[in-house]
């Protein structure tokens, strides 16, 4: 097995990575009043130093620039271990330089070799590591008060997606004379903007799919919300996956922010195709692969299709489509990313053989006992960082 440094726990398994994570994307501004509190905190180093080792009587012009020094290098050790660990050890040689040029200075300028009195010398330390204390004090809450205030606008902010999803995302259990659909989305805790759902369609065919909004939080659930709409009033005059496509293609660049789009997999699930197998159109926006389990077989295969993402580009587009035949017992299987590109403590991917491997194992229970077992071995050592959609669909005849 690979060998595990320190390094690697800290910083490149996912645990690590989310511990990290604030620090690393935090905007530097929103920092400041942190970073000025270290400044002082690692600052009384300065004077503490001065009334250990001499009792005050060290130049008051060389405390005061070790001071600075210690609270710059203190400022820079945090940047560094927080966004940059892997200049840690340029860091410390900065410092050890830096710690002999000041000593060599303030052997050589005349200026830091005036001392005070003992008395003085106290006093002011005593004073200056007060000051510095209470500066502390003062700059760590204000730090905390304006992330607190940022928590409160996230929290509600995802309070209301939540509710979004809640809402337009409700488990979908539906059983027609042919075939049978089940699909359900769980969020992560920062919410994405999955939706699954299934409707029936007056010419007797159903257009069941699988979207992903592309972000987190309220802005990807109005869009999803947005997204579900619109789908479901095209279907009011078409049931094809390409036309809902091009449809949403030429709309959605006008309605969203220019860094989000949408992925999609979508089935129209027609008449039987002779020989009781029923046709099924299928769509591929930019999302993995779904499988197609073969009962018949007892085989799994992946079925994918590479085109671009919904409402990416502001531009003509001419999405395509296939055609297949599923038969008796035969299962379509779909998953977001969030469940493929779930990573356990040592990194590695949830991946299609996952998949594979519970739908092969048991594939004529329940559609829902199926998720379940996918969601059961998920969280056995999987972290959920993205919203795990699963759509399930089982032919019956």
């Amino acid at each position: 097995m690979p060998r595990t440094t320190l390094f690697d726990s800290l910083f490149r398994t996912p645990l690590g990575r989310q511990r990290f994570i604030y620090w690393q994307t935090v905007p530097l501004p929103r920092l400041t009043s942190l970073l000025l509190a270290i400044f002082c905190l690692f600052g009384m180093f300065g004077f503490i130093l001065d009334l250990f080792s001499s009792m005050g009587e060290k130049p008051f012009a060389s405390v005061v620039i070790w001071t600075v020094f210690t609270g710059i290098m203190g400022v820079l050790y945090v940047l560094v271990l927080t966004r940059r660990p892997r200049l840690i050890v340029l860091t410390v040689l900065v410092h050890c330089v830096g710690s002999y040029l000041l000593q060599f200075v303030s052997h050589h300028i005349p200026l830091m070799m005036v001392h005070p009195s003992p008395t003085t010398g106290v006093r002011t330390a005593a004073l200056a590591i007060f000051i510095l204390s209470a500066l502390t004090c003062i700059f760590f809450v204000v730090f905390a008060q304006g992330e607190g205030r940022h928590s409160m606008r996230i929290q509600t902010e995802l309070s209301l997606a939540h509710g979004i999803q809640k809402v337009l995302v409700p488990p979908i259990t539906e059983r027609f004379p042919r075939f049978e659909v089940y699909g359900v989305s769980f969020p992560s805790d920062q919410v994405g903007g999955d939706v699954v759902d299934v409707v029936a369609l007056k010419n007797g065919s159903v257009f069941a799919y699988v979207a992903d909004i592309a972000g987190h939080g309220l802005s990807a659930g109005i869009l999803m919300g947005m997204v579900k709409t619109s789908i479901r009033t095209q279907l009011l005059d078409c049931d094809s996956p390409v036309q809902i496509f091009n449809r949403l293609n030429e709309v959605l660049p006008q309605v969203k922010e220019s860094n989000m789009y949408a992925t999609c997999t979508a089935f129209r699930i027609g008449e039987s195709s002779g020989g009781g197998d029923i046709s099924l159109e299928y769509a591929i926006a930019s999302q993995p692969a779904f499988l197609r389990y073969s009962s018949a077989a007892r085989i799994i295969e992946r079925l994918g299709d590479e085109q671009l993402p919904i409402g990416l580009l502001s531009m003509a587009s001419n999405y395509q489509s296939q055609q297949i035949s599923i038969s008796a017992g035969d299962i379509l299987l779909v998953a977001t990313d969030g469940i493929l590109e779930s990573e356990d403590k040592n990194g590695e991917a949830f991946g299609f053989e996952s998949l594979e491997r519970i739908l092969i194992a048991d594939p004529e229970s329940p559609l829902k006992v199926i998720v379940d077992s996918i969601r059961s071995e998920l969280k056995k050592s999987f972290r959920q960082t993205d919203d795990q959609t699963i759509l399930l669909i089982r032919s019956l005849t």
